[in-house]
């Protein structure tokens, strides 16, 4: 590839996939005599295609996803949820001869995505593998369960407006409620005063549950909840009596450890299983995708960038364009991050903070303290439509790696928070059929005299 010739003081340069109508970032904030010269090259070469994205920290959520979503063109993805069950005291004391009357997981609604009318089925297993304290889980960890489900509900649509009445007249805010098996109960009734001595006893006997969307039943649904497990009204709810008192009960909260699983599949005939089995990491995609819940993520290359010497960055700005997304119940991600890749290719960050979901990638972020975009944005195209767009301003980054303090390994496009939303987005690629929808690099500079 031709290198430019880079002589022009206080010029500019757009780093693109090709040609594009003069249109530059920046030109308001400069004096008129600055553009005099300025310069339109673009023998700088950027490269967009598509990779699986790494798994995700999920034991640190604020919100649990459960649920799973079926998409034409973004394949199946689920979220289920792995849960420690707790004491709520020390010497847990059910009384002489208790029986059981029911057993109920209760998980307190935190919000929802998708379609509001989907059904839902979900499982509950008996885990059989112990979560530990103070490690972090991603979202691709699975742990053994027993093969067969302590308790179902079938075929549910989730409330999240009315409040939720029992049948004694009891009145708790919107939930969800999976009934359990009376056996497991029982079971849980039945134990020595040893194992209810204290948490790591107890442990010791139930490692925890399993809450799965069950998509063997009916299928994939069409939404994710979400859900506080840490709010007083999720835990392990034991109504009994004993051979005092009847209309007893006891809550066995999930203040423990707890992570989301996340599972994707892409069907053989669709443009995203294409993308990831034949991509062209040296001249990029016509078109890429990002998806949340660790799916999917973009790659950005600027392998050429490193011809642009002796200058001093003012200003640079990447843009790219959605072509598509799944419909209005399943919008845009708000926000796309971007990031920078380590020499493995896998996704890097300065700091990474998953309790509060503040990252910071790029150089610009000053560790999470400035905004450096990424938001989604409306932009009227070149045909007069109004389209979506992610811009990002990375200056430093981009100085930092024209002077050697930054390797040029390239950066990922991810979805944010992709810890526990799946929505998923199509961005126009480098060999786009339109130039309006090809991304976009553009870097004000000025030049060092030596």
């Amino acid at each position: 590839m031709k290198n430019a010739a880079l002589i022009i003081v206080g010029g500019l340069i757009i780093l693109t996939a090709s040609c594009r109508k003069s249109n530059f970032i920046g030109e308001e904030l400069l004096p008129e005599e600055d553009f005099l010269n300025s310069t339109r090259v673009d023998t700088f070469k950027i490269v967009t295609y598509t990779e699986v994205d790494d798994s995700v920290v999920t034991s640190q959520n604020v919100f649990f996803a459960l649920g799973s979503i079926s998409s034409e063109t973004y394949g199946n993805s689920t979220g289920n949820i792995y849960s420690q069950v707790l004491l709520p005291t020390n010497n847990l004391f059910f009384g002489a001869a208790p029986g059981i009357d029911s057993i109920v997981v209760t998980i307190d609604y935190a919000g929802y995505y998708g379609d509001t009318e989907a059904q839902h089925t979900v499982s509950v297993f008996r885990m059989t593998e112990r979560l530990e304290s103070g490690r972090l889980y991603y979202s691709d960890a699975r742990f053994h369960v027993l093969p067969i489900p302590i308790g179902k509900k079938k075929e549910f649509v989730p409330n999240l407006s009315d409040s939720l009445v029992l049948a004694d007249g009891t009145i708790y805010e919107p939930h969800l409620r999976i009934k359990l098996f009376d056996s497991f109960g029982q079971n849980l009734l039945n134990l020595d005063t040893t194992v209810l001595e204290n948490d790591t006893s107890f442990l010791s006997f139930l490692q925890g549950i399993y809450i799965e969307a069950d998509t063997l039943t009916d299928g994939f649904s069409n939404g994710i909840m979400y859900f506080d497990m840490a709010s007083t009204l999720s835990g392990l709810r034991i109504y009994y009596h004993n051979s005092e008192a009847d209309s007893l009960s006891v809550v066995l909260p999930f203040t423990g450890v707890k992570t989301n699983r996340f599972t994707h599949s892409y069907a053989a005939d669709t443009p995203v299983k294409t993308a990831l089995l034949l991509p062209d990491s040296i001249n990029g995609d016509q078109q890429t995708f990002v998806q949340g819940f660790g799916g999917l993520r973009t790659i950005v290359k600027f392998p050429t960038l490193k011809n642009l010497q002796d200058v001093s960055i003012n200003k640079a700005e990447l843009v790219l364009t959605v072509t598509s997304y799944d419909g209005r119940e399943f919008a845009p991600p708000p926000k796309i991050q971007l990031v920078q890749l380590d020499s493995t290719g896998n996704n890097f960050y300065y700091l990474a903070l998953y309790s509060i979901e503040v990252y910071s990638s790029i150089v610009d972020d000053n560790f999470g303290t400035n905004n450096i975009g990424g938001t989604v944005t409306r932009a009227e195209s070149d045909a007069g439509r109004f389209v979506f767009q992610y811009k990002y301003i990375i200056t430093e980054h981009v100085q930092e790696i024209l002077q050697g303090s930054i390797e040029n390994y390239g950066f990922a496009l991810i979805c944010q928070p992709g810890n526990r939303i799946p929505n998923a987005v199509t961005l126009g690629g480098v060999q786009s059929d339109r130039d309006f929808f090809k991304p976009s690099l553009s870097i004000t500079y000025t030049t060092i005299n030596k």
